[in-house]
């Protein structure tokens, strides 16, 4: 009778639990094509600084991009996020980079500070930023703090988020769930942005937190990878903070030119010598398809040379897998770059099924010893670099909001090919025999993790 009655409890737990995840799917779907329409509504209010827009027409006789001109026309296609110029890119590699070149333009913010990021911890590195931009308010600067209502709990449940609001700086919380102990992990916010005075944007893979600074022993030495932006992307980026600001907020950023400022265009040789084309692009499920996996299919598609990726979860469609097979046939070199270990024991075993579709059609696998590897990067040939947010698995490419950078750029390319360079200094390649020879309860384990594969 007892064991009935458990078996009762436990059934019945399980049959909530259910129904609360299908009622929040099927609610926050609903709330997000509505979102879906107010960004529409809101970006036709700051068209007018994009109106002069550069062409892919204009972009292939200028900069001679021909070879990558489908991924170009593809994003501005189905997300009307156009090809960019910009004075100024700077990679920061690790938070040892992105934290002081963050605090140093907050402290030129004249007029407004835009922070988006799914974790924000309550720590010593928090902290400081909070401090910041407390000073900030007190002297008239504009702060408004976005943050995710699952990956911030930490923070959102504390005293140190109320004492933000009273000081002044405007908090907001995306998607909180609603039962707190229940919390739903699919549509969250996973963009890291930041936007100061509309002329300066930081995106890529870095949450605020001690373990970013390799602070937590249980992740060690966190590698992860930034960028700082200077230029007409930074509008993009305002774009994508102001619609989800008000999604969550309900307050519409005004139209004018200290959020939206307009850039000047010089049209000179020695203008284009300097200028860095980027494209930011932004997916998720308030979009009709998932913009990021088929940008990065469309890329993996047309590689002539090279496509060298990095990211902590692998965990793809099997379109992506085929991309990749495809392209080891064509003679392209493949490199993928994971981390030894990871923070998601499922995600980690599930992408040992991966990894052995590849390995066999000759794709380089890499796993990084050093510590937590964190970054998301691509390399294709020696015209497009992508950082950003989206890591190469399921959530990212179809439930999670996302935002990343494309960079067509030679020298910016060869930065990244620097940067992946250095990292294969601390992996070991993957062989086949270790993958396949591996032990009865790691296959165990893996078979089991690819029940979830469709959540990872």
């Amino acid at each position: 009778m007892t064991l009935l009655i458990i078996v009762l409890i436990v059934t019945g737990l399980a049959v909530l639990a259910v129904a609360y995840v299908a009622g929040q799917h099927v609610y926050l779907r609903r709330q997000f094509q509505k979102k879906a329409q107010a960004d529409q509504r809101l970006f036709q209010r700051i068209r007018h600084n994009l109106n002069e827009r550069l062409s892919v027409q204009e972009a292939e006789q200028r900069f001679k991009l021909e070879p990558h001109t489908e991924v170009l026309r593809f994003i501005q296609g189905n997300t009307d996020f156009p090809l960019t110029q910009n004075d100024r890119l700077r990679i920061l590699n690790n938070g040892e980079a992105l934290f002081p070149a963050l605090f140093e333009e907050i402290d030129k913010a004249q007029h407004h500070v835009h922070i988006l990021f799914y974790t924000v911890q309550d720590d010593h590195i928090s902290n400081q930023l909070f401090e910041k931009l407390e000073q900030k308010v007190q002297e008239g600067v504009e702060i408004r703090l976005l943050v995710d209502g699952v990956g911030s709990h930490t923070l959102i449940g504390g005293e140190r988020f109320k004492a933000l609001q009273k000081q002044g700086i405007q908090c907001g919380v995306f998607a909180p769930p609603r039962l707190r102990f229940l919390p739903y992990m699919h549509f969250r916010n996973h963009r890291k942005i930041v936007v100061i005075d509309g002329k300066v944007a930081f995106t890529g893979g870095l949450n605020v937190g001690d373990e970013y600074l390799h602070r937590d022993p249980n992740t060690g030495f966190w590698r992860d990878v930034h960028v700082l932006i200077e230029g007409e992307s930074v509008l993009l980026m305002q774009r994508i903070f102001a619609t989800d600001w008000y999604y969550t907020t309900g307050e519409m950023l005004e139209e004018n030119d200290q959020y939206f400022p307009t850039f000047t265009r010089q049209e000179t040789h020695q203008r284009d010598q300097q200028t860095i084309l980027a494209q930011v692009v932004p997916s998720g499920p308030d979009m009709t398809r998932p913009i990021a996996k088929d940008s990065y299919l469309i890329a993996i598609h047309k590689a002539k040379k090279r496509i060298w990726l990095g990211t902590p979860y692998f965990v793809p469609d099997q379109e992506i897998i085929e991309a990749l097979n495809a392209a080891r046939k064509r003679g392209v070199e493949v490199k993928l770059i994971v981390p030894k270990r990871t923070d998601n024991p499922f995600a980690h075993y599930a992408s040992f099924h991966f990894h052995k579709q590849l390995l066999p059609a000759g794709v380089e696998i890499y796993l990084y010893h050093k510590g937590f590897y964190h970054a998301k990067m691509a390399l294709v040939d020696d015209h497009i670099a992508n950082i950003g947010s989206v890591n190469l698995d399921r959530r990212s490419f179809h439930f999670d909001f996302e935002a990343g950078l494309f960079i067509y750029d030679r020298h910016v390319c060869r930065q990244v090919e620097t940067i992946f360079k250095q990292d294969l200094q601390d992996c070991r390649q993957l062989k086949a025999e270790q993958l396949f020879q591996q032990p009865w309860w790691i296959r165990t384990a893996t078979q089991l993790s690819l029940l979830m594969a469709p959540w990872l």
